[in-house]
């Protein structure tokens, strides 16, 4: 079984309350577990970004769920790489919103907020990496 790592970014139609993003976290930390897949979701602007690591049949199948999901549209995978290790083994799902540090980071990669459009597959990997190491826990 090959183990993938896939990094994709969406838009939402509105603002996600805390409570919203509460409950998509609380059920993807239960699927993911179940399945497995463990990953980062980043928060802001509109715009979600979300790295997904497992098995290549379960990340694929979720992704798919994750795409028809009507929260959201403008669906795009920013990329897919098999890996040998995992980034974040040690959880279902990381969350970082908007805050200091992501501008921070933001304007590093030469953007003024985040717009994950204007990043690559590794730029937005490495991005939640980043923002996994002081993860928010909601």
């Amino acid at each position: 079984m090959a183990t993938i790592r896939l990094v994709y970014y969406s838009q939402t139609s509105d603002d996600m309350s805390q409570s919203e993003l509460k409950h998509i976290l609380e059920q993807a930390r239960t699927n993911n577990q179940q399945h497995d897949i463990c990953g980062m979701l980043c928060y802001d602007n509109h715009y979600f970004l979300q790295i997904l690591e497992g098995d290549a049949a379960e990340v694929t199948a979720l992704f798919l769920t994750i795409a028809a999901d009507k929260r959201h549209h403008s669906v795009v995978i920013t990329g897919v790489q098999e890996t040998e290790k995992r980034i974040f083994p040690h959880w279902s799902m990381g969350y970082a919103g908007g805050g200091d540090e992501l501008l921070a980071m933001m304007k590093e990669l030469g953007c003024d907020n985040f717009d994950p459009t204007q990043m690559s597959f590794i730029e937005a990997a490495t991005l939640l990496h980043q923002l996994s190491k002081s993860q928010t826990r909601l």
